[in-house]
């Protein structure tokens, strides 16, 4: 049930349960109507108004789950195609329209993975820096992390990886802003590397990208 309404702001999500408690109540008085043998027509001009507080965060909750289909697929055409201007200004809008509804730690994660293929370093160092404040602070989380008992269910386990995850992804912004605002003085290109490795990316082809992107065109020997 979370999973369904985490996309959802929280007035859309309360938009939606009233839609359903006022149609369930119509549909009661609809039966007691017809069993009182009453006119029903004054009762069926109500209908309408729950059909629209249920559809509308439906919708809401469909189109956001075309935008992440979306995502991937700008995301793997940026990839397959650097130069690809448009697919990068496709990217661009969705990842901005997904941000503002990122909520999860999985959203915050792959709106960043997003906005580090994008090169926008600051955006992907604010939506890291929200997932680290949803599970206090960043030292927290890697205490967390290294510091797991086997009796940790396995949702906890992929969480706190999650989160090491987007520790790896804040660490890459920090050294991408760097190279960006100063090239000259960022040339451990192994360290690069390594952070690059280290990180479990949703599309494993973002890894060898960022390997080009960052070791090959941004960092001048």
């Amino acid at each position: 049930m979370e999973r369904l309404f985490e996309n959802l702001y929280l007035y859309e999500v309360v938009l939606l349960f009233l839609g359903v408690f006022l149609f369930i109540i119509l549909c009661a008085g609809l039966v007691y109507y017809i069993i009182k043998k009453d006119d029903i027509k004054k009762l069926l001009f109500f209908f309408p108004i729950p059909i629209l507080m249920i559809g509308y965060p439906s919708i809401q909750e469909i189109q956001i789950e075309k935008d992440k289909i979306a995502l991937i697929k700008y995301t793997d055409d940026v990839l397959a195609n650097p130069e690809d201007k448009i697919a990068k200004e496709e990217l661009s809008k969705v990842t901005e329209k997904l941000e503002k509804r990122a909520h999860s730690i999985k959203d915050l994660k792959a709106v960043s993975e997003a906005n580090l293929v994008l090169g926008n370093a600051d955006k992907v160092l604010d939506l890291t820096q929200q997932a680290f404040d949803k599970q206090g602070s960043e030292t927290d989380v890697i205490s967390v992390a290294k510091n797991q008992t086997s009796s940790s269910s396995e949702v906890d386990r992929k969480r706190e990886a999650m989160l090491t995850s987007l520790k790896g992804i804040h660490e890459l912004a920090t050294v991408q802003k760097t190279v960006q605002e100063h090239p000259e003085v960022f040339k451990d290109t192994l360290l690069v590397q390594q952070k690059i490795s280290k990180v479990s990316w949703s599309n494993p082809r973002v890894k060898q990208y960022l390997n080009k992107k960052i070791l090959n065109t941004d960092i001048k020997e």
